[in-house]
């Protein structure tokens, strides 16, 4: 058994706003979209999505061809388990599209991509940061370049 799918988190209205204020890219995937977003042109979840248009698929296996969408947006799992995999999403998702915004609790750093934009989720007290990041595909010689 590959686990079950169990509501964990869902969106206040102020992330959601945010996010259609700030992701202005179409056509747009949201992968890792769950059973209720209606956020972005096309999704896609592990689980079939009601809205449509929704795709069943794995996040790291995407079913689109390179170049499909202008951006793709993913707030991936969390847990530690899912950090490697969160990495090889990146590499994945800037396959499909030329930028990704990633929500998560981690900063992915490697030579195929840079940051263009970093926004902190802010809360009272000491918390582990909330981050979207917008990274940007370079060119192939810019990546071999940087190395």
């Amino acid at each position: 058994m590959t686990g079950r799918y169990v509501e964990a988190f869902s969106w206040h209205q102020s992330i959601d706003k945010f996010l259609q204020y700030t992701i202005t890219e179409t056509p747009l995937l949201h992968v890792c979209a769950g059973p209720y977003s209606r956020f972005g042109n096309v999704r896609v979840d592990r689980y079939v999505t009601p809205y449509a248009p929704g795709v069943r698929a794995d996040w790291l296996s995407l079913p689109f061809s390179d170049d499909s969408f202008a951006a793709v947006f993913a707030d991936p799992p969390w847990g530690l388990e899912h950090m490697k995999g969160c990495g090889d999403f990146c590499h994945e998702a800037l396959r499909v599209a030329n930028v990704a915004y990633i929500m998560s609790p981690w900063l992915w750093v490697n030579g195929m991509a840079r940051r263009t934009k970093i926004w902190v989720r802010e809360f009272p007290g000491i918390n582990n940061p909330v981050l979207i990041v917008r990274y940007e595909r370079r060119s192939r010689q810019l990546q071999f370049e940087e190395q």
